[in-house]
């Protein structure tokens, strides 16, 4: 065991870290998306064209019963309630939600198309790709805890994507339900919209971060040639600098129309950008007191794939961000 520890700090303190964590990420990322990724490239199909099997249906939803929700009283046919105690990091500004209470309500529900009817069979409600409705409860007291109260649901008339198994039941007809690893998925248009533009930003930027990730291990292990006088000035610039420049860039570009607008949010996406990618490498490499021509030559190769990328990606973005709006 001690072995063991041994090894993980000595990976987890030394430069071999950094051509692993991003392959590990690329894994989770698969991992964690395989469900998303399925909902978005499979077709709706037509319901009077059902087989047996994993489809996805489009249709709005009809349902008997009504439920109404503990805190915004909704009238529904299903949701999902969570109330939650914040707690805030005084150090970073950031929170954290602590569930105290959840609480569900459901039943089985029709979807409605043009293409036919069919029964949904809900074993276990999952909406957690629904748009949340959430108010906070900000308290007054000392030491006492804000609230969080988080609703989801669907309601009679909603147009929404279902991705279920198709299966016969003892009347012979189609039903959608959730079988074995196969989950019953529920989403709305909007939800699959955004989660597409994510994947294809993801696609489009993807050869730049791999032409990143070879500079970066290049720069990391090869052996150097050319030796850069240390500067004590760039890692304040690398790390507080950019984050000031972007600022500053960003608020130039607001003010402004037209192409001036675009060339200085664009300046400040890149500054924002990599200030993220570059800042805990950078960390990474004082820490263990690698040499400043190789953490130079690493950032500089940051830069520029980042740049680039924004530069040949920038009216896709500008499109996707700008359909995002309209939306």
């Amino acid at each position: 065991m001690l072995a063991l520890s041994s090894v993980l700090l000595l990976v987890f303190s030394s430069r071999f870290i950094v051509p692993a964590v991003p392959i590990i990420l690329a894994v989770i990322v698969v991992i964690v998306t395989k469900t998303q990724r399925t909902l978005i490239n499979k077709k709706a199909t037509a319901i009077y064209e059902l087989t047996e099997g994993v489809v996805k249906i489009e249709g709005t939803i009809s349902a008997p019963k009504t439920f109404e929700t503990p805190y915004f009283k909704q009238q529904c046919i299903a949701y999902t309630y969570k109330e939650g105690n914040i707690t805030y990091d005084s150090d970073t500004g950031s929170e954290h939600v602590n569930s105290t209470l959840e609480k569900e309500e459901f039943q089985d529900f029709y979807l409605n198309n043009s293409t036919g009817r069919i029964k949904v069979m809900i074993t276990k409600l999952n909406l957690a790709l629904l748009p949340a409705k959430t108010d906070t409860l900000h308290s007054v007291k000392y030491a006492v805890d804000d609230i969080r109260y988080t609703e989801r649901t669907l309601k009679n008339g909603d147009l929404i994507s279902v991705l279920g198994y198709a299966i016969k039941n003892a009347h012979h007809e189609f039903e959608l339900r959730e079988q074995g690893d196969k989950p019953l998925v529920i989403a709305t248009p909007a939800v699959e919209d955004k989660t597409r533009k994510a994947f294809k930003v993801l696609k489009d930027l993807l050869p730049y971060l791999i032409l990143m990730y070879v500079g970066v291990n290049y720069f990391l292990f090869a052996p150097m040639k050319i030796q850069i006088m240390e500067s004590e000035v760039f890692p304040y610039f690398a790390i507080f600098g950019m984050p000031i420049l972007a600022i500053i860039l960003s608020v130039i570009g607001n003010r402004m129309d037209g192409f001036a607008k675009l060339f200085f949010t664009h300046l400040a996406g890149i500054c924002f950008s990599v200030l993220f990618l570059s800042f805990p490498l950078i960390c990474l490499f004082y820490l263990i007191k690698l040499e400043f021509t190789r953490i130079f030559c690493i950032w500089v190769t940051i830069f520029i794939c980042t740049t680039i990328a924004f530069l040949m990606n920038h009216r896709k973005l500008d499109g996707y961000f700008s359909k995002e709006e309209l939306t």
